[in-house]
């Protein structure tokens, strides 16, 4: 919530570390939250009405108690607290609304049953999936901590990017989303990224967030890319440095030089489409929702840059238009233009 195509082939072929019959699903530490917490339950969340946009909420005592139930999942001691003066924010979702194809917006104002900007969120974005009386997945809502907005796309997505690294004064990682660098872009990325968490529980493209066991080898989508939330079959083969991947440390072991352009070199032979698609199943497909919607669609770049002692170097340019990305591009592609009967 928080390629070369024949290589992949032969990955099922290549396991030697686990085997379908020696592996085990671990246990889903969110499924209790997901099918109980009140503040993800339809009945006590507003109406769909309007367009996904005008749907920004005040934070209730509901929506706070599910806040503060993830976190002591998470370990997070952070207290969320209502952001005070939402109209700002409401001005930057009216202008997003407005820069995005139509059919994005219509997926979305189905979905999107509320979004609520707090402060001490714990991250800088997080959804929880709405379930209706009987707890079928039906959309989703969407947390915003209003405090970490306040940057340029690129520098949110080159700040976030560094957290994987160990600090460097002569290396350094950049992405660039579009020549803006504006606000706006940065937080449209995110509400992209967090929506595609919702479209594949309601769509049925994951396994549902409320499972015991999340296993996904039963998913067609994922196959030969992840069998657990966080165990990818990669890691037996040719990428067994892909669980060392971690975002948001405070204590990162990995060098930016020469270590963390290795990795950035192995992304190109996975259906990983950034670094941050690598770290678990769920932002794999997330990530790739995301890059669909801002390079196919929107005509924007997502791309990669290593800095080292003033030369710089493209690592990744646009990975969903690469063979890695066309699994997430077709199907996105037909969720947003179904072929015609």
């Amino acid at each position: 919530m928080r390629s070369n195509p024949y290589l992949i082939s032969l990955l099922p072929f290549l396991f030697w570390a686990c085997t379908p019959n020696s592996f085990s699903i671990p246990k889903n530490p969110y499924a209790e939250w997901a099918k109980e917490s009140i503040g993800l339950q339809s009945k006590y969340l507003p109406p769909l009405q309007g367009t996904w946009n005008t749907r920004v909420y005040p934070l209730d005592s509901k929506r706070l108690d599910s806040l503060i139930a993830i976190n002591t999942i998470d370990g997070i001691s952070d207290v969320p607290a209502p952001t005070k003066d939402l109209s700002p924010w409401k001005l930057e979702l009216d202008q997003i609304y407005k820069t995005l194809p139509q059919e994005v917006n219509a997926l979305t104002d189905t979905l999107v049953y509320g979004i609520y900007f707090v402060t001490n969120l714990g991250s800088t974005g997080l959804t929880g999936i709405v379930r209706d009386e009987s707890g079928k997945p039906i959309g989703g809502i969407i947390y915003l901590d209003s405090d970490l907005l306040n940057e340029g796309g690129n520098d949110w997505a080159s700040k976030k990017e560094s957290t994987a690294f160990l600090p460097s004064k002569e290396h350094s990682i950049n992405i660039h989303l579009d020549d803006t660098n504006s606000k706006e872009t940065a937080i449209r990325f995110i509400i992209l990224h967090e929506l595609g968490h919702i479209v594949s529980i309601v769509k049925g493209h994951a396994p549902d967030f409320s499972e015991t066991q999340r296993d996904f080898r039963n998913f067609p989508l994922f196959e030969g890319i992840w069998w657990s939330e966080t165990y990818s079959p990669y890691e037996a083969t040719f990428f067994p440095e892909r669980n060392k991947i971690k975002f948001y440390q405070k204590t990162p072991t990995i060098a930016l030089f020469p270590e963390g352009k290795f990795l950035y070199k192995k992304l190109t032979n996975t259906q990983f489409v950034s670094l941050y698609a690598a770290t678990n199943a769920d932002d794999t497909y997330a990530e790739a929702f995301a890059q669909y919607v801002h390079v196919f669609l929107l005509g924007r770049e997502y791309k990669v840059i290593l800095t080292s002692k003033g030369y710089s170097e493209t690592l990744l340019q646009d990975p969903i238009r690469k063979e890695g990305g066309r699994r997430f591009r077709d199907l996105f592609q037909n969720i947003f233009y179904p072929p015609k009967p």
